[in-house]
């Protein structure tokens, strides 16, 4: 007879799948992970890994979810922590967001063009547009902190999101670019990423 699961143990399995996931995805891809590796590493059965995951593209943006929502948080407590003119802790802000996006191993694995493919087909379009909103919902909060302390006037947020997300490009087609070149790039969203927060500033 199957096993019955408890949801204490659900819990479990599942935070198993995803640090097992996230080592394997790490060493070996999108594409190079094997779901019997993973079930091995945490003595499950296939079936049970399908029970919580629809294939190992599900589970890399469960991994994908996770992390995000872990960056933002750190990200609004840094800031939050943060003092002197609007216009520096705006370029802190972005600065932490590169060194994010920069160290993230998921980052590195979507920016393998044949690993992010294989994601995107797996990916269907409501996912798209639920990570759109989420950003979206990331950036206007982080603008309501500073309209609080009266730091800013009104901010098209979607400008802002629009920007950060030309940011994620960049960073997903570094290995395109020279080090001179990124690096000149990555300067230049800055700049234009703190005019735009800014100019509304008393």
């Amino acid at each position: 007879m199957p096993r019955h699961f408890t949801a204490a143990d659900n819990e479990l399995i599942r935070s198993q799948l995803l640090a097992s996931g996230l080592a394997h995805f790490t060493q070996y891809g999108l594409r190079g992970l094997r779901v019997d590796d993973v079930c091995r590493d945490v003595g499950v059965a296939k079936g049970t890994f399908y029970k919580f995951f629809e294939h190992k593209e599900a589970l890399f943006l469960a991994l994908a979810d996770q992390r995000d929502q872990m960056h933002k948080a750190d990200i609004l407590a840094f800031f939050a922590r943060c003092d002197g003119p609007v216009a520096e802790r705006a370029g802190r802000f972005f600065d932490l967001l590169i060194e994010k996006l920069n160290s993230d191993p998921l980052v590195a694995i979507v920016a393998v063009p044949d690993d992010f493919a294989a994601l995107l087909r797996k990916t269907p379009p409501e996912r798209m547009a639920h990570e759109e909103e989420k950003d979206l919902r990331f950036i206007e909060r982080f603008c309501a902190g500073l309209r609080a302390e009266g730091l800013i006037g009104p901010v098209d947020t979607n400008d802002i999101a629009a920007i950060l997300t030309l940011l994620v490009s960049l960073v997903l087609q570094k290995s395109l670019f020279s080090a001179g070149q990124f690096s000149a790039s990555c300067a230049l969203l800055r700049e234009v990423f703190v005019q735009k927060l800014t100019a509304s500033a008393p």
